[in-house]
């Protein structure tokens, strides 16, 4: 029989392997009650009457989580993600979207039980690595959209005229975005910026849009305080 205060996690990654080994992990835990059906919309992901019942919260990957954040109601559980992708783009642009939760694949299995409560008691969770990468580019200027469609060109070795006829912007433009992004990646050369995006981790594939949003839609900073579990995480208040 189901207690009262089960924890509803409704999961839906997918990744069939990945989705399998969160639905054990946290099937082993009598805390949880988990749903496996894997939705294949964001719709049926926030559906309230989807599964079996409402959920407290969503365990699924950077793309799906960033829909369901940013299209789901009121009644929209707190999104976990738990995906491959460390950079700082993907980071950064799915806790601005309203993702509460953030894990990569190398997680430990006790560290995606610590993100599920903590996201269950409103907190939100960083893994240890996650929460260092983000801490070590706090301070650096990302890359907008736009320039990230520029990056993706210059890393590829197009020059400023065919990056503009790609793009279908003006060659003058394409300069200015050169000039920006050698400013905020630190880099002398387009060489040089494109080696250091790939290493942060700006240029990954699904990471497409999510740069900064524009400062009047940005959410406020949260300034609770940070809770260590097991030395492996952070829960933020």
């Amino acid at each position: 029989m189901l207690m009262p205060t089960a924890i509803r996690v409704r999961v839906a990654h997918p990744e069939p392997l990945v989705h399998r080994g969160i639905v054990a992990t946290l099937d082993a835990d009598s805390r949880f009650h988990v749903d496996e059906q894997c939705p294949v919309t964001v719709d049926q992901a926030v559906d309230p009457a989807a599964g079996t019942g409402p959920s407290h919260v969503l365990v699924t990957d950077l793309p799906f989580g960033v829909s369901a954040a940013l299209n789901g109601g009121a009644a929209t559980p707190a999104v976990l993600v738990l995906s491959h992708l460390d950079g700082e783009l993907s980071i950064r642009g799915a806790l601005q979207r309203g993702v509460k939760g953030y894990v990569t694949h190398e997680c430990q299995p006790e560290q995606l039980v610590d993100a599920v409560m903590a996201l269950a008691r409103g907190q939100r969770y960083l893994q240890g690595s996650v929460g260092q990468r983000l801490a070590d580019t706090m301070a650096q200027d990302l890359p907008t959209p736009r320039e990230v469609d520029v990056l993706r060109l210059v890393a590829t070795g197009l020059c400023n005229k065919a990056i503009a006829a790609e793009l279908n912007i003006g060659c003058g433009t394409v300069k200015t975005h050169v000039k920006s992004l050698l400013n905020k990646l630190g880099a002398s050369t387009r060489t040089a910026a494109a080696d250091i995006a790939k290493r942060r981790g700006l240029l990954d594939p699904v990471t497409a849009g999510l740069g900064p949003l524009p400062t009047d839609n940005a959410p406020p900073r949260r300034t609770g305080p940070v809770k260590h579990l097991h030395g492996s995480g952070h829960a933020l208040a």
